[in-house]
């Protein structure tokens, strides 16, 4: 995955940015600062198994069409079951260390042909560093915590630390032949957000196997060979959930990919006389073709050169000159930002060159202000609220699969990119509102939505104001203004013959409009069935003969 953007001036923007601020500092004793996550570390083997499936996705997405992209998502556990099969074989029960188990892991995944290209591994290595599949591990515990674990027996739990509930029991042995208990709790066969099932798409009316284990546990393998046999028997559907391990000591996670910012100011303040410096200021000048060549400092511990004003004043032109003119301008800026204050005396030595000064003007102008920073990806802005290790992962994901799609049609990487960040795609997205639809029922003589409130004529709302000057009154962050005017309007189409879109009615549309939420609520009934035709045709009765009390009444008996 390559970042390109289709303007220089992004790049060196967010350089000045940085570095104008930049001062010089002094050596002083190490403070070490880490984060913590509330839950424990999860067991490096799942790590490796669930950051492996993301990657492994966005590879398939990207060798389909876009018309074959939706099955694909559908089945995206391609690599995971086969990697579970090796799980429980025993492939990786020899790794001593996680060193060991990464190495084997990832020569396995790609021998296997579940990850095949350089970008890919990097991605996976990304993501495995900033801990990305940890949440949706914790996910799993939870929810054995709190919807599984309390329908068991405490000793049983303790006795079957891998058990397989099926057929409303729970079976303690890979043979399956004995129950352990009967277990009431049919919720738990629901299919999950975080569940992959094998087996059971071709019959919906397949019984579900699920197997609760840690897979690190011995007695895994014999639970997986056998459940999983019989999923792609067509016996029975297979899902896994993770449970935590009842043996292993906790140990907190360490957060990656947040920044931590520690300030640390000093309460004597030093007075240095730099008149001198100020009164010899002036703006950073344009380089010259014989213009001194800057050598980076390469000492491990070269002594930091302090800066005089002057200096400092155009050192965010002159570092980004300094980094665009470089042979390889990515990986000097990794050097140049990982040490900044070492290298800042070398750089100042160099002035910015005329057509960078003369692009930053421009921008400046008509672009980026001055103050601001802005990251382009293949030609996509990416958000500043967006500027996290956990939302760059995705989007490069996402860029992965649509560069990786444009070479299986013949495009060469670079064109690809160049393609994507093309300025015509650009602005074909400017100016495009979103999609509004006329939701009145004036055509239908006003008779399909089915107002739950009037916010102009209900007295419930008579001490708001009128006035349309009331929209600038001060309110919450994310409040809206309480004026007696039908200017927010939500109108939700129900299957009235659905409980789930009933309770929506009576109890969360009901509630809003109690609490006086300024927002005028309808709904519409939906035809889908004759059962739902029927029902529209009574709430329509008892609307027009008694009421909107009347049709409330009726759908809360």
């Amino acid at each position: 995955m390559t970042f390109v953007s289709s303007l220089r001036s992004p790049l060196y923007a967010w350089l000045i940015s940085i570095f104008a601020l930049s001062q010089s500092v002094s050596a002083a004793s190490a403070v070490n600062v880490a984060l913590q996550a509330s839950f424990n570390s999860a067991p490096y083997l799942l790590e490796l198994l669930l950051v492996t499936l993301p990657e492994q996705l966005a590879d398939v997405l990207s060798q389909l069409t876009l018309f074959h992209r939706e099955t694909a998502a559908e089945e995206n556990a391609t690599a995971y079951f086969p990697l579970l099969d090796r799980i429980a074989d025993g492939y990786f029960v020899d790794c001593a260390t996680d060193e060991d188990l990464y190495t084997k892991f990832l020569h396995t995944v790609q021998d296997d042909g579940h990850i095949t290209t350089p970008e890919t591994i990097s991605s996976l290595q990304f993501a495995l560093s900033v801990h990305s599949a940890a949440p949706r591990i914790e996910a799993h515990y939870q929810y054995y915590h709190t919807s599984v674990e309390s329908s068991l027996m405490v000793a049983q739990d303790a006795a079957c630390p891998v058990w397989v509930h099926f057929d409303g029991k729970q079976y303690c042995s890979p043979a399956l032949d004995r129950a352990q208990q009967d277990m009431d709790n049919s919720r738990s066969l629901e299919v999950l957000p975080f569940d992959r099932v094998l087996g059971g798409s071709a019959d919906p009316g397949t019984p579900p196997s699920i197997l609760y284990a840690d897979i690190t546990s011995p007695m895994f393998g014999q639970f997986h060979q056998t459940v999983s046999k019989t999923a792609r028997d067509g016996e029975t559907s297979y899902r896994i959930r993770y449970r935590p391990a009842t043996s292993a000591t906790g140990r907190p996670l360490v957060i990656n990919g947040y920044g931590v910012e520690l300030a640390l100011k000093r309460t004597d303040y030093i007075v240095i006389d730099d008149r001198g410096d100020e009164s010899k200021e002036e703006a950073p000048r344009a380089s010259s073709p014989e213009a001194e060549q800057v050598v980076l400092e390469a000492e491990e511990l070269a002594d930091l050169k302090p800066l005089s004003t002057s200096e400092l004043r155009g050192l965010g032109l002159k570092t980004a000159s300094f980094v665009m003119s470089s042979e390889d301008p990515f990986d000097t800026l990794i050097k140049v930002s990982q040490d900044f204050p070492k290298h800042s005396s070398a750089i100042t030595k160099r002035d910015a060159s005329n057509s960078l000064l003369v692009e930053h003007l421009h921008n400046r102008e008509v672009i980026l202000p001055a103050g601001y920073n802005v990251v382009w990806m293949n030609g996509m802005q990416v958000e500043a609220r967006q500027m996290d290790a956990f939302a760059l992962l995705e989007r490069m994901r996402r860029e992965r699969t649509l560069t990786g799609s444009l070479r299986d049609i013949g495009f060469s990487g670079s064109e690809a990119v160049r393609l994507l960040s093309h300025s015509s795609i650009a602005e074909s997205k400017v100016d495009i509102e979103a999609q509004r639809y006329d939701y009145q029922d004036a055509p239908e003589g006003g008779r399909i939505i089915v107002w739950l409130n009037d916010i102009e004529k209900d007295k419930r709302y008579q001490e708001w104001p009128t006035y349309l000057s009331a929209l600038l009154q001060r309110t919450f962050p994310g409040q809206l203004p309480t004026i007696r005017r039908n200017l927010h309007n939500v109108v939700i189409p129900l299957d009235l013959t659905d409980i789930k879109d009933v309770q929506l009615l009576v109890e969360s549309l009901q509630t809003f409009v109690k609490r006086k939420v300024p927002i005028r609520f309808g709904i519409v009934p939906t035809l889908a069935t004759p059962a739902s035709q029927e029902q529209a045709r009574v709430i329509y009765h008892l609307l027009d003969t008694y009421g909107l009390s009347a049709v409330l009444t009726y759908l809360e008996a």
